[in-house]
């Protein structure tokens, strides 16, 4: 019997368990965690607005994995790849035959002051809706003292997380005006940027941004942020200073810390795989999900790292490990995006998706339909139809 560890369960390690179970190879297999239960992180920027409870995204792990699978609720601290071994925070080291490496993500702050202690970050459940509170208590301070300096929130970057959350804070608007006593009009919020939506064509982020613009929100683009403080930040050549009550720190994301840890050859967090997802330097380890880096064939750059891609990489790694286990030959990965959709709230999105064999740009509410659809999918393909309900 081979022992398999799986460690974090994401997108990617939830795949891998789902497939390990099925799995015809007689094997161990063992899920660690940090927390006790996987959540959507494709919706945290919701929660990050308020907009959804924590619990709306939560799924219990023991209640969506096999029972053939073990699971361990504890933190990784270190992996140690030539004693195949992997060191836990209170049960110590966890030893392995094979390990599925599915770490996940963590904010990027590019080393800029004061990003990592006065920037609100949205990469899990806590710092969600840590941000949520203090959205609340900057609206509720406004309420008691009707100082405007608690209406302004700010966005750093112009990618996905940001421009999806500004979708939601624009839908949020209307609501905290009447609860809070404030004309819509008086929440000011901005996003400073050195570009914006780069992943879709100039028609498309085009439409996004007037879309935004029209629901009140001022883009600074072209600029960096250099410092984030607790009452604003400085930005550009300049070094400007805008106030904000509230500063999303939203400009990137790379992978788990542990990565560099462990001694790894990476670049942010991220780790070079094989054509089967495991490693040159440790063939028994698949690194899978926002810890990996795969080259698309086609145009030479690394895949950007997101849910749809986590769990065909996940898919091609177990499928390769039976592989060898059987003695039969590599199946390289295969990726073929469905798409990409940027919600910019819950009624509006802009969506580039493959349908029929052609690729097709959508703009509008058929697009927030498609994001939701795709949403449901991803729940069915972790834990079937119980998760995809309570999705």
């Amino acid at each position: 019997m081979k022992k398999v560890l799986v460690i974090g369960a994401g997108f990617a390690g939830l795949r891998a368990c789902k497939r390990l179970a099925k799995s015809k190879q007689d094997l161990e297999i063992t899920l660690v965690d940090r927390t006790p239960y996987h959540y959507d992180s494709t919706q945290l920027y919701r929660v990050a607005a308020g907009s959804i409870a924590p619990e709306k995204i939560m799924f219990r792990i023991e209640d969506i994995i096999s029972p053939k699978i073990k699971f361990i609720q504890d933190e990784v601290q270190v992996i140690n790849g030539d004693h195949n071994t992997v060191t836990l925070t209170n049960h110590g080291d966890i030893s392995y035959d094979y390990l599925f490496n599915a770490l996940g993500f963590e904010p990027e702050t590019f080393n800029t002051p004061g990003a990592d202690t006065d920037g609100l970050q949205i990469s899990n459940i806590e710092n969600s809706s840590r941000d949520a509170k203090a959205l609340q208590d900057s609206l509720a301070k406004y309420a008691q003292t009707k100082d405007p300096k608690y209406l302004s929130i700010l966005t750093v970057g112009g990618g996905f997380t940001s421009i999806e959350l500004l979708g939601e804070l624009v839908h949020m608007v209307p609501t905290w005006a009447k609860k809070y006593g404030f004309q819509p009009n008086d929440l000011k919020i901005t996003c400073v940027a050195p570009a914006f939506l780069g992943m879709f064509n100039e028609k498309q982020s085009t439409y996004a941004k007037r879309y935004l613009e029209k629901k009140g929100v001022n883009f600074i683009l072209g600029s960096n942020v250099n410092k984030v403080t607790d009452d604003g930040v400085y930005y550009g050549q300049d070094n400007q200073f805008l106030p904000a009550a509230n500063i999303f720190w939203t400009a990137g994301v790379k992978g788990s810390d542990v990565i560099a840890a462990s001694g790894y050859d990476q670049h942010r967090n991220r780790v070079v795989v094989n054509d089967d997802m495991s490693l040159q330097a440790y063939p028994n380890q698949y690194l899978i999900g926002d810890v990996s880096a795969v080259k698309d064939p086609t145009s030479g750059q690394m895949y950007p790292t997101t849910a749809q891609i986590s769990i065909y990489e996940a898919s091609n790694a177990v499928a390769n490990l039976e592989n060898k286990l059987a003695g039969k030959s590599v199946a390289p990965f295969n990726y073929h995006s469905l798409g990409t959709v940027c919600s910019l709230g819950p009624h509006n999105a802009v969506a580039d998706v493959s349908m029929l064999g052609l690729n097709v740009k959508i703009n509008g509410f058929i697009a927030a339909v498609i994001k939701n659809i795709i949403f449901k999918r991803s729940s069915y393909e972790l834990s079937g139809l119980k998760m995809m309900l309570q999705s």
